[in-house]
């Protein structure tokens, strides 16, 4: 897991920073790599207030590094929760009232080292704001496209503030809510939710996906949360969640070779069809509901909107196999009962002689 991050936070160091011009006492490191935590940070504070929250940076390489602090912004990037990170502009004066106990450090190896973020906020402030927290090890040219590359994080926490004046409008809508296929063999089966942020402040949506044999919800099969890492909304964007019911017998999962996925020639993921006999008893066949309660809070209430699918589960094959050894036992009987039914007509026959 951790060489697992390491290599994320090496790629994203690519996509978020931009070449140093600053002379580190230190000597370039070719191929440091660094850890971030958290990921992200969800502030919410008064006009005329401060607010703080800690940052950590982890080095792992072996030697000391320098690793300096910038702060950038950022917005949503497509329907997939990822953030495009791009310097601010002169006139975002919301980055000037972010200040941070340093703003460059000697990272030791295997040691996580704290920063603090401290954003005061003017009488005029008000609505979201959003920060983007890059660090910047000293290495060798590592340039950035800003505003055409996407990150998510790694190298780079992304703060949301939430300056709280009583204007506030929290509303979010399900634009779509929709599955991969009508008709499976074998399960998994996806499940998509779009939902836009049609207020104008950041909110995480929450709520379930209720699979069962009516389209009420009861008898509930398997539940689905849509969004278990509470990721959020931009105003005026929308955001894509995605979760599979795979809870069956037998079925589909990728296609594994040293522990990595599989994929095909056009980047698709390779699927096995898996027999887990333990899970025999969820073999799943006939048609089935998927409800969506999807629910956010508009500042006093819970508010929630509900949705339905269908999709049917015939695993085809499997009855298809069935059915022929039933129409060959059925001939086999038949034929079998032709030839007992013969032999007692010939002996009643040479018995009535």
């Amino acid at each position: 897991m951790k060489k697992c991050l390491s290599f994320i936070s090496v790629l994203l160091v690519v996509l978020c920073c931009v070449t140093s011009q600053d002379a580190f006492a230190l000597p370039s490191v070719q191929g440091t790599n660094i850890t971030t935590t958290p990921i992200s940070v969800n502030l919410t504070g008064k006009p005329g207030h401060s607010v703080t929250t800690t940052l950590q940076v982890e080095n792992n390489e072996s030697v000391p590094i320098r690793i300096g602090v910038q702060l950038e912004t950022f917005r949503p990037y497509g329907t997939s929760g990822q953030a495009q990170i791009y310097p601010g502009k002169a006139s975002d004066a919301f980055l000037k009232w972010v200040k941070f106990s340093k703003t460059s450090l000697v990272a030791q190896p295997n040691i996580w080292s704290p920063i603090t973020m401290t954003i005061t906020l003017p009488a005029t402030a008000s609505m979201g704001y959003y920060y983007a927290v890059v660090f910047k090890p000293q290495t060798a040219a590592l340039p950035i496209k800003h505003n055409t590359e996407s990150v998510k994080s790694g190298n780079a926490v992304l703060v949301l503030l939430n300056a709280q004046n009583g204007n506030e409008h929290p509303q979010l809508k399900v634009s779509k809510f929709s599955i991969n296929k009508k008709l499976f063999e074998f399960l998994p089966a996806q499940f998509s939710v779009l939902i836009k942020n049609t207020g104008n402040i950041y909110l995480p949506p929450s709520g379930d996906i209720y699979i069962s044999r009516n389209p009420s919800g009861g008898n509930v099969i398997d539940t689905l949360p849509i969004n278990p890492a509470a990721g959020n909304v931009l105003p005026g964007s929308s955001r894509l969640f995605r979760q599979s019911f795979a809870d069956g017998f037998p079925v589909y999962v990728p296609k594994l070779v040293n522990g990595q996925k599989i994929t095909d020639k056009h980047g698709n993921v390779v699927q096995r069809l898996q027999w887990n006999f333990s899970n025999a008893k969820k073999f799943r066949f006939g048609k089935y509901y998927a409800k969506l309660v999807m629910v956010y809070n508009n500042g006093s209430m819970d508010i929630p909107t509900t949705a339905v699918v269908s999709f049917w589960v015939i695993p085809w094959k499997i009855l298809s196999i069935s059915l022929l050894f039933v129409i060959l036992a059925a001939v086999g009987l038949f034929g079998m009962g032709r030839k007992l039914v013969a032999r007692a007509y010939h002996l009643s026959k040479k018995v009535r002689k």
